[in-house]
Protein backbone atom coordinates (compact mmCIF):
# COMPACT_ATOMS: atom_id res chain seq x y z
CA UNK A 1 0.00 0.00 0.00
CA UNK A 2 1.42 3.62 -1.01
CA UNK A 3 2.52 6.06 1.68
CA UNK A 4 0.03 9.00 1.65
CA UNK A 5 1.61 12.23 0.74
CA UNK A 6 3.37 14.30 3.60
CA UNK A 7 1.33 17.14 4.80
CA UNK A 8 2.50 20.26 3.06
CA UNK A 9 4.35 21.47 6.50
CA UNK A 10 5.93 18.10 7.32
CA UNK A 11 8.02 18.35 3.74
CA UNK A 12 11.78 19.18 3.74
CA UNK A 13 13.12 21.89 1.87
CA UNK A 14 14.61 19.62 -0.37
CA UNK A 15 11.15 18.24 -0.83
CA UNK A 16 9.48 21.02 -1.76
CA UNK A 17 12.61 21.89 -4.06
CA UNK A 18 12.51 18.50 -6.04
CA UNK A 19 8.53 19.58 -7.06
CA UNK A 20 9.63 23.20 -8.45
CA UNK A 21 8.82 24.01 -12.12
CA UNK A 22 7.60 27.70 -11.88
CA UNK A 23 9.60 30.25 -10.11
CA UNK A 24 7.67 34.16 -9.91
CA UNK A 25 10.18 36.94 -8.74
CA UNK A 26 9.68 39.97 -6.88
CA UNK A 27 11.44 42.65 -8.43
CA UNK A 28 12.63 45.66 -5.87
CA UNK A 29 14.48 44.06 -2.88
CA UNK A 30 15.33 40.77 -4.92
CA UNK A 31 16.49 41.35 -8.42
CA UNK A 32 17.55 44.68 -6.73
CA UNK A 33 19.23 46.07 -4.12
CA UNK A 34 16.17 47.69 -3.19
CA UNK A 35 16.77 51.19 -3.25
CA UNK A 36 15.22 53.01 -5.53
CA UNK A 37 17.49 55.84 -7.47
CA UNK A 38 15.84 58.88 -9.25
CA UNK A 39 17.63 61.37 -11.59
CA UNK A 40 15.26 63.99 -11.95
CA UNK A 41 12.16 62.70 -13.14
CA UNK A 42 13.76 58.71 -14.15
CA UNK A 43 13.83 55.91 -12.18
CA UNK A 44 17.35 53.96 -12.47
CA UNK A 45 17.15 50.27 -11.29
CA UNK A 46 20.91 48.27 -11.06
CA UNK A 47 20.24 43.83 -11.70
CA UNK A 48 22.61 41.40 -11.46
CA UNK A 49 23.70 39.59 -14.47
CA UNK A 50 24.10 36.43 -11.65
CA UNK A 51 20.31 36.36 -11.47
CA UNK A 52 19.68 37.11 -14.83
CA UNK A 53 21.39 33.66 -15.53
CA UNK A 54 19.80 32.25 -12.83
CA UNK A 55 16.42 33.15 -14.52
CA UNK A 56 18.25 31.67 -17.71
CA UNK A 57 18.73 28.34 -15.93
CA UNK A 58 15.61 28.16 -14.84
CA UNK A 59 14.47 28.58 -18.45
CA UNK A 60 16.92 26.31 -19.51
CA UNK A 61 15.11 23.84 -17.32
CA UNK A 62 12.09 23.99 -18.48
CA UNK A 63 10.11 26.36 -15.93
CA UNK A 64 7.74 29.24 -16.13
CA UNK A 65 9.64 31.95 -14.41
CA UNK A 66 7.64 35.32 -14.46
CA UNK A 67 8.26 38.49 -12.43
CA UNK A 68 5.53 39.95 -10.12
CA UNK A 69 6.15 43.87 -8.75
CA UNK A 70 4.12 46.50 -7.15
CA UNK A 71 6.14 49.26 -8.83
CA UNK A 72 7.08 48.60 -11.95
CA UNK A 73 8.38 51.25 -14.37
CA UNK A 74 10.65 51.24 -18.08
CA UNK A 75 13.72 49.87 -16.48
CA UNK A 76 11.66 46.31 -14.69
CA UNK A 77 9.75 46.38 -18.51
CA UNK A 78 13.05 46.55 -20.29
CA UNK A 79 14.98 43.78 -18.09
CA UNK A 80 11.73 41.53 -18.24
CA UNK A 81 11.78 41.96 -22.22
CA UNK A 82 15.86 40.78 -22.34
CA UNK A 83 15.19 37.67 -19.87
CA UNK A 84 11.64 36.83 -21.87
CA UNK A 85 9.79 36.46 -18.87
CA UNK A 86 6.41 37.57 -18.21
CA UNK A 87 6.02 40.66 -16.18
CA UNK A 88 2.83 41.55 -13.93
CA UNK A 89 3.72 45.32 -12.86
CA UNK A 90 1.73 47.42 -10.79
CA UNK A 91 0.24 44.80 -8.67
CA UNK A 92 0.08 44.83 -5.30
CA UNK A 93 -2.30 42.04 -3.95
CA UNK A 94 0.93 39.37 -4.67
CA UNK A 95 -1.15 36.13 -3.44
CA UNK A 96 -3.29 36.65 -5.62
CA UNK A 97 -1.46 36.93 -8.90
CA UNK A 98 0.84 34.43 -7.96
CA UNK A 99 -2.28 32.20 -7.72
CA UNK A 100 -3.83 33.43 -10.68
CA UNK A 101 -0.23 32.79 -12.83
CA UNK A 102 0.02 29.45 -11.66
CA UNK A 103 -3.51 29.28 -12.49
CA UNK A 104 -2.86 29.83 -16.10
CA UNK A 105 0.32 28.26 -16.32
CA UNK A 106 -1.69 25.07 -14.59
CA UNK A 107 1.36 24.75 -11.94
CA UNK A 108 0.03 23.79 -8.90
CA UNK A 109 1.09 26.33 -6.34
CA UNK A 110 3.16 23.11 -4.54
CA UNK A 111 5.29 23.20 -7.81
CA UNK A 112 5.49 26.84 -7.93
CA UNK A 113 8.46 29.19 -6.09
CA UNK A 114 8.31 32.49 -4.86
CA UNK A 115 11.36 34.60 -3.96
CA UNK A 116 10.12 38.24 -2.41
CA UNK A 117 11.65 40.49 0.69
CA UNK A 118 8.75 42.46 2.08
CA UNK A 119 5.56 42.33 4.04
CA UNK A 120 3.54 42.93 0.44
CA UNK A 121 4.88 39.59 -0.52
CA UNK A 122 3.96 37.28 2.25
CA UNK A 123 0.58 36.31 0.48
CA UNK A 124 2.39 34.60 -1.98
CA UNK A 125 5.31 33.35 0.16
CA UNK A 126 2.63 31.84 2.43
CA UNK A 127 0.99 29.99 -0.45
CA UNK A 128 3.90 29.15 -2.53
CA UNK A 129 5.37 25.68 -3.04
CA UNK A 130 8.89 26.64 -1.82
CA UNK A 131 9.03 30.38 -0.26
CA UNK A 132 12.22 31.94 -0.66
CA UNK A 133 14.23 35.31 1.04
CA UNK A 134 17.06 37.04 0.37
CA UNK A 135 19.37 38.12 4.16
CA UNK A 136 17.38 41.43 3.64
CA UNK A 137 14.37 41.06 3.66
CA UNK A 138 11.66 42.08 6.34
CA UNK A 139 12.11 40.01 9.96
CA UNK A 140 8.32 38.70 9.06
CA UNK A 141 9.31 37.36 5.32
CA UNK A 142 12.44 35.38 6.75
CA UNK A 143 10.48 34.05 9.40
CA UNK A 144 8.62 32.42 6.95
CA UNK A 145 10.44 31.75 4.40
CA UNK A 146 11.84 27.81 3.73
CA UNK A 147 14.27 29.18 1.84
CA UNK A 148 17.32 31.94 2.70
CA UNK A 149 19.78 32.83 0.11
CA UNK A 150 23.47 33.69 1.62
CA UNK A 151 23.62 36.79 -0.74
CA UNK A 152 21.19 39.84 -0.38
CA UNK A 153 18.85 41.39 -3.14
CA UNK A 154 20.90 42.04 -5.74
CA UNK A 155 22.78 40.24 -5.99
CA UNK A 156 23.28 37.44 -7.04
CA UNK A 157 20.27 35.53 -4.42
CA UNK A 158 18.02 34.30 -7.81
CA UNK A 159 20.37 33.23 -9.53
CA UNK A 160 21.55 30.97 -5.55
CA UNK A 161 18.14 29.81 -5.50
CA UNK A 162 18.02 28.40 -8.91
CA UNK A 163 21.30 26.59 -8.64
CA UNK A 164 19.98 24.74 -5.28
CA UNK A 165 16.90 24.04 -6.58
CA UNK A 166 18.44 22.41 -9.63
CA UNK A 167 20.80 20.78 -7.22
CA UNK A 168 18.28 19.34 -5.37
CA UNK A 169 16.36 17.99 -8.97
CA UNK A 170 19.40 16.20 -9.26
CA UNK A 171 19.71 18.45 -13.02
CA UNK A 172 22.50 21.02 -11.90
CA UNK A 173 25.31 18.96 -13.58
CA UNK A 174 22.87 18.29 -16.91
CA UNK A 175 22.56 22.55 -17.68
CA UNK A 176 25.99 22.96 -17.00
CA UNK A 177 27.42 20.74 -19.43
CA UNK A 178 26.57 22.21 -22.52
CA UNK A 179 28.66 25.42 -20.94
CA UNK A 180 31.79 22.92 -20.25
CA UNK A 181 31.90 21.95 -23.94
CA UNK A 182 31.50 25.54 -24.69
CA UNK A 183 27.89 23.99 -26.62
CA UNK A 184 26.13 26.47 -24.94
CA UNK A 185 23.25 28.19 -26.85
Amino acid sequence: MAKPPKPAAALTVAERMRSVRALVCDVDGVLTDGNLNYLGADEIKSFSVLDGFGITLAKQAGWKVALLTARGGPGVERRATELGVELISGERSKGTAFAAICERWNVPLNEAAYIGDDWLDLPALTIAGLAATVPNAAAAVRQRAHWLSGVPGGRGAVRELVEAILRAQGRLDELLQPYLRGSAA
